[in-house]
């Protein structure tokens, strides 16, 4: 086993914060970093192209963080790559724009957790939405894991994965694994992540002691019902294909044709007694979990109906 080498940080957080059309929510989430203590920490804020005035807010800050402007919106795994070889933390913290830190001492009583659990890769707190209702923020098992049996071995840890909007990884970890995989747009890097740190040895920790309130769905509220579920789709199958064995995506694509199928007829004959809102957000669910396996068993004829 090669031994790797030790590498000295400055500071004790590097933290990193995608933005896109986030003028509502950016300086809440800023302010709360600027309040913490006890803990020496960097603040990046990489704007994928924002046009909704974003981007003044964070050139208002030019004293406070590392403001990084994206030409084009790159997504999330791209953009929250690309501070990682400036960072000087010995731990990241990715957030999202919508994740306000009450706590004070939020940052520094993670880093404790990081030095006594040396075995633990990544730590997730617990989030909540603005009235106080837990959101589920970390998951036991993968995407359809019920039908890949033997895909996904014993790994370190009994947690499979948690949620990104407010995700702590050790910055050794990351080097070693460049980050996230930017092939995921957005949806799916963080369980991607997740489970290649498992693979290298580390375990997931979720400390609901620890909390943070996030207002949830500010990544894709400006996306239609159609784009949503076909990234959502998409990413999904990404996963898939790096870490399951073919046997095991033939069976979920054969499945979840057959569901689609199945809540698209059903969907047909209720249409009348549901509400237009409704209907399109399961027409759209469904549209795309059929689309998405019909390109799993017919890519070439997919691709030529695509414009």
């Amino acid at each position: 086993m090669i031994e790797q080498p030790v590498v000295e940080y400055s500071l004790d957080w590097s933290v990193i914060i995608v933005t896109f059309q986030s003028k509502n929510v950016i300086r809440k989430a800023l302010e709360a970093l600027f309040a913490q203590k006890g803990t020496k920490l960097e603040i990046f804020v990489v704007d994928n192209n924002s046009t909704d005035g974003t981007q003044d807010i964070l050139e208002g800050y030019s004293r406070e963080i590392i403001f990084i402007s994206n030409p084009t919106n790159r997504g999330f795994s791209q953009a929250a790559n690309m501070p990682l070889d400036r960072a000087k933390g010995r731990f990241v913290l990715f957030l999202n724009p919508d994740v306000i830190i009450k706590n004070p001492y939020f940052l520094k009583k993670i880093a404790h957790l990081f030095d006594e659990e040396q075995q633990a890769g990544a730590i997730g707190p617990a989030l909540f939405y603005p009235d106080g209702t837990l959101q589920p923020s970390m998951s036991l098992t993968y995407p359809n894991q019920k039908w890949a049996k033997g895909s996904i071995p014993k790994f370190p840890g009994k947690i499979a994965a948690l949620l990104g909007a407010c995700l702590a990884v050790r910055k050794e970890i990351l080097d070693r694994l460049r980050g996230f995989d930017e092939e995921f747009f957005l949806y799916g890097e963080d369980q991607d992540l997740c489970l290649r740190i498992r693979k290298l040895g580390f375990s997931l920790a979720y400390y609901p002691q620890i909390q943070a309130y996030h207002i949830g769905g500010h990544s894709s509220e400006t996306l239609s019902s159609e784009l949503l579920w076909e990234r959502k789709l998409k990413a999904e199958y990404i996963f898939y294909h790096k870490h399951y064995t073919k046997q095991a995506i033939d069976r979920i694509a054969f499945f979840q044709l057959l569901k689609s199928h199945w809540e698209l007829f059903l969907l047909f004959f209720g249409k009348a007694i549901l509400s237009p809102s409704l209907v399109l957000e399961r027409k759209s669910k469904y549209e795309a979990i059929r689309s998405q396996a019909l390109s799993h068993f017919f890519p070439k004829q997919q691709n030529k109906t695509r414009p």
